[in-house]
């Protein structure tokens, strides 16, 4: 129902939030045959007297009923969180959190509080969106507490938000709530508009409980202001700190001593560079935190987010308890914790609470996987759909390919065969998934890859020139348009990875099964969405496959790495770099690369691994 309404309004140029907002309550108070006579905020988004208006509204009811609209207040909720446009929603971070996450969290949090202990406390949400975890606290406290929904806004509910959109929804969702149950009054909110990064919360003084669904902003996606904000909090010092890992830190240092953290966000935390610098907080505060990690189960269904609860009471702790949960179920489910000693877990290099001891005598075997060979990720053009081609047939000097119908002709000279390592996932041949790459570079007498001056390319290779610059405009459109840093217009989008050692060894990002890694001693063979272990020294190429294809690597993988939906998992370097390879005599290398089937080298590596 969400889309389709989304594409009404848009199509119907009903995209201003102040209609928006307008055609929504009103919709739902018609539904309800209430007309608020006393709340001025209800009645300001309450569509009377406007013959124009009220044919849209008539129009627009049409449209919810046609689409199931059951008029409940958690719908309308779901529908201000989803009616923001994309380009919004990328840059805050908003996603509604379901219903059944917001009562786990909540019911949590305020475990074993006694009416008169409930009905004083100070509920907080400091990315508060639309209001959905207030509208869950403030149900509780009504019929719970028997307070009044003015006494609860006033006294119990605090909430900040970076969108002026968000927080007059919150109040919009507040005020219908209390209408519906007979309050038609104006009411006092404690909510802000603000950036919580840098929020004075000497305006509300110290909470007793945050709850919330802290935003989901990558580095790239945060707007400047944000970005240096982040230097604030030593959460986020380090890599490319996400946008949620502050609000941990900002949550612990404004609630009192013995209060609570109740939270869905990211689980990347976990393991991530940029969760390094958390992870350490964690251990040096030493607060009692519980952990209920949803490994690969995606809670908001369409978005590929994988997420954890994160509970915290401010109290010291000499542990932390975690529960793996992928099925996603947390209605009437005792989490069943194992506990790990702060003094145990390694900040850098993640927190790997599965299969604990396991792990940890892995990882001291040997040598460190990212020390005994050292990988590759693939080239990054930025727009691999200009580079990358597959010839549809040759001519003497020439590739021919084909772009959006049009046959395109290239010499054979400015090309490099590439390859997708993400592909072998599945047993196929190299042979069968080679394509080439435009390579408008050449390799100097150090041997580093120079970009071909601009005149020579137009001269030697005036195919490939006339193609570049045909696609020009696409090219300058990397980077936000700003690639006046680039050596010339039609380089690469970065510089890595444009010469590759002799051998390599090929590998997908993510897998859902044993890895089949393949082989190539092409030195002129380049790679990209994917990564690849590299040596000048073959046998080392060779042991490393043997290693990598056994059961003792993929079940070190299922146990530690990032999961995705579908079970697959991250092969990422930080999810991998760890797994400890034997320090082998020169016999045993010789025994093993003599080994022919998989099941000979898991019964060979076994005493290696324990």
């Amino acid at each position: 129902m969400k889309q389709s309404i989304f594409i009404y309004l848009k199509r119907n140029g009903l995209s201003t939030i102040q209609i928006v907002n307008k055609l929504f309550v009103s919709a739902f108070l018609r539904h309800y045959g209430i007309v608020p006579r006393n709340n001025i905020l209800l009645q300001e988004f309450y569509i009377k007297d406007n013959r124009q208006e009220e044919v849209i509204l008539q129009d627009f009811i049409v449209q919810l009923n046609v689409n199931g609209c059951t008029y409940s207040l958690e719908e309308l909720t779901q529908l201000f969180e989803f009616v923001i446009s994309p380009s919004d929603r990328k840059v805050t971070g908003a996603i509604y959190t379901p219903y059944y996450i917001r009562k786990k969290i909540v019911d949590e949090v305020i475990e074993g509080l006694t009416i008169d202990v409930l009905r004083k406390k100070r509920f907080a949400d400091i990315s508060c969106g639309c209001g959905g975890f207030f509208l869950t606290i403030a149900q509780i406290l009504h019929e719970r507490c028997g307070k009044s929904y003015y006494d609860i806004f006033k006294d119990n509910i605090f909430g900040i938000d970076i969108q002026n959109y968000s927080i007059e929804r919150t109040k919009l969702l507040l005020s219908l709530m209390a209408l519906l149950d007979g309050e038609d009054c104006n009411f006092q909110f404690n909510l802000y508009v603000a950036n919580t990064l840098s929020f004075d919360f000497s305006k509300i003084g110290l909470l007793d409980i945050i709850v919330g669904n802290p935003p989901y902003v990558c580095a790239r996606n945060m707007t400047d202001e944000s970005r240096e904000l982040l230097d604030k909090w030593t959460v986020a010092s380090a890599g490319n700190s996400d946008l949620y890992i502050p609000f941990f830190q900002i949550a612990i240092e404004n609630i009192v001593d013995g209060g609570k953290i109740g939270l869905i966000t990211m689980n990347s935390f976990l393991t991530s560079l940029n969760g390094r610098a958390l992870r350490s907080y964690f251990k040096d505060t030493s607060y009692n935190i519980k952990i209920v990690d949803f490994r690969g189960y995606q809670v908001f269904h369409g978005k590929r987010t994988y997420t954890c609860l994160f509970f915290l009471i401010k109290e010291k702790s000499a542990t932390v308890k975690y529960f793996s949960n992928p099925s996603g179920s947390v209605q009437d489910q005792d989490f069943n914790y194992e506990m790990f000693e702060y003094c145990n877990l390694d900040s850098n290099r993640g927190w790997k609470f599965n299969k604990f001891q396991v792990t940890r005598y892995i990882e001291n075997v040997g040598i460190p996987l990212g020390e005994f060979c050292k990988t590759r990720h693939g080239i990054a053009t930025l727009c691999n759909k200009v580079y990358v081609f597959q010839p549809i047939r040759t001519k003497n000097a020439t590739f021919i390919f084909e772009k959006n119908g049009i046959e395109i002709e290239i010499e054979k000279d400015i090309c490099r065969p590439i390859v997708n390592s993400n592909k072998f996932n599945s047993d196929v041949d190299l042979n069968d998934i080679i394509e080439y790459i435009i390579y408008p570079y050449f390799i100097n007498s150090l041997g580093k890859a120079e970009i071909i001056d601009e005149e020579v390319l137009q001269t030697q290779f005036p195919l490939a020139y006339r193609y570049l610059k045909s696609r020009k405009d696409i090219l300058e459109m990397r980077d936000k348009g700003n690639t006046n840093k680039y050596p010339a217009w039609y380089a690469f989008g970065r510089s890595q990875s444009l010469i590759m050692p002799k051998y390599k060894l090929f590998f997908p990002k993510i897998a859902n099964r044993p890895l089949h890694c393949v082989i190539c001693d092409d030195a002129s063979l380049l790679l990209y969405n994917g990564i690849s272990f590299v040596s000048e020294e073959k046998n080392r190429i060779l042991l490393l496959k043997k290693v990598l294809e056994s059961n003792y690597f993929w079940n070190y993988v299922v146990a530690n790495s990032k999961p995705y939906s579908s079970n697959y998992y991250s092969l990422n370097g930080v999810n991998i770099m760890h797994f400890g390879i034997p320090c082998f005599t020169q016999e045993q290398i010789k025994i093993l690369l003599s080994l022919k089937s998989i099941k000979e080298v898991n019964e060979w590596l076994r005493p290696f691994y324990g």
